[in-house]
């Protein structure tokens, strides 16, 4: 393949055709010395033939170093392409290339991933540098297409995209790449959203934070009645607001205001979608509940107003939208928090994230609180 480029000029030169007669000079030999699949390639490459082609022509060797190049959110790239590019990318060794070294200096000088990393640390990168906080750019882009495309897609949030198309997604965001959304569809952005939060180190709610959970107020069966319901809702919802969300650490609560803001126009939605506030638990909980014990874990996963659970406390935080995330809406929307629809008014805010390079705003909200002490006769065996 050395030879390859050489025979191409030689033919673009038209020095010499391949039915004269060879020079007897040791330096013909040399430059004539092609074998036989080189020489039949010459009948497929009759567009070649120009000295020139070759200078306009950049080689490279994955989707990757194309990115760099061009954006890649201006192309439709194939599926195959995207399989092809995966396997390469695993299998090409480091060279010191020109291009890998700017690759190099460009992840030195700015720390990129943006999946698995400690969300105080990421967020407080995202802000700016008097102290604003901003949403990580994976969940501000998925909420923000979600919304403008999703919220009427049936059973959004409970189906899998192709497994390649999400890796291909979750690298870009890890590269600080561009992504556009509409080649993965509203699937691919509703997996990355859900594996934003079950990829994060320290989990929303861990081991430490399911004795509070298990003190969440329940409803008997005998408590059926309509206003005892009501009444019940109104507790258990008080009880999210002041022991619960405290609990947690700052950047928790924020990021789930803005996740339960879109969960909340999704339930909006439920004649069309079929996602009630109840469906969005079920399938949000196991992203967010996370410790040594399997089984606590998916015990913390159930839902209902029956249930002292993680589902429940989702449950509630969608239903009881302005209620529970009294403090974070003040935070977030400022002036504007008493405005008719929060929902809406805290979804704009995403947009404005996205849409006008806002760097963020001033976390005003007070540091977490320490989880609430349980004695030891009604904590459960294992929950550790």
């Amino acid at each position: 393949m050395t030879v390859f480029p050489l025979f191409l000029q030689r033919m673009g030169r038209g020095s010499m055709s391949f039915d004269e007669p060879r020079p007897n000079t040791t330096h013909a030999t040399k430059r004539h010395s092609l074998d036989m699949d080189t020489l039949r390639s010459r009948r497929r490459l009759p567009l070649l033939r120009s000295p020139k082609f070759f200078a306009k022509v950049t080689w490279v060797d994955t989707l990757s170093q194309l990115a760099t190049m061009v954006p890649l959110s201006q192309v439709s790239i194939p599926q195959p392409v995207y399989e092809y590019n995966m396997k390469v990318e695993s299998a090409l060794p480091v060279l010191p290339t020109p291009l890998r070294q700017q690759q190099q200096q460009q992840q030195e000088q700015q720390p990129q991933m943006a999946f698995g990393v400690p969300l105080e640390g990421l967020m407080a990168r995202s802000g700016s540098s008097s102290g604003g906080v901003i949403l990580p750019r994976p969940v501000r882009e998925c909420i923000a297409y979600l919304r403008h495309n999703g919220v009427a897609t049936e059973g959004l949030f409970r189906r899998s995209p192709p497994s390649t198309v999400l890796r291909a997604a979750k690298d870009a965001y890890n590269g600080d790449q561009p992504v556009d959304l509409e080649l993965g569809g509203v699937h691919v952005a509703a997996v990355l959203l859900k594996l934003f939060f079950r990829e994060l180190p320290e989990p929303v709610f861990s081991s430490h934070s399911y004795a509070t959970v298990r003190a969440l107020p329940v409803a008997t069966i005998s408590s059926s009645a309509a206003d005892v319901a009501k009444q019940m809702d109104s507790v258990r919802a008080r009880y999210v607001e002041e022991v619960i969300l405290p609990s947690l650490t700052r950047e928790c609560r924020l990021l789930l205001c803005f996740a339960c803001a879109l969960l909340a126009i999704v339930a909006r939605n439920e004649e069309a979608n079929r996602m009630t506030a109840f469906n969005l638990a079920i399938v949000w909980a196991p992203n967010l509940a996370r410790s040594a014990n399997p089984v606590a874990d998916v015990a913390m996963c159930s839902a209902g107003p029956q249930s002292a659970t993680v589902g429940s406390v989702i449950q509630i935080m969608v239903a009881c939208f302005d209620s529970v995330f009294a403090a974070e809406l003040a935070t977030i929307l400022g002036d504007g928090a008493a405005t008719d629809d929060r929902v809406v008014a805290v979804l704009d805010v995403v947009d404005r994230m996205n849409e006008d390079g806002w760097v963020g705003f001033a976390d005003s909200t007070p540091p977490a609180l320490p989880p609430r002490s349980v004695s030891a006769d009604k904590a459960e065996p294992g929950s550790d």
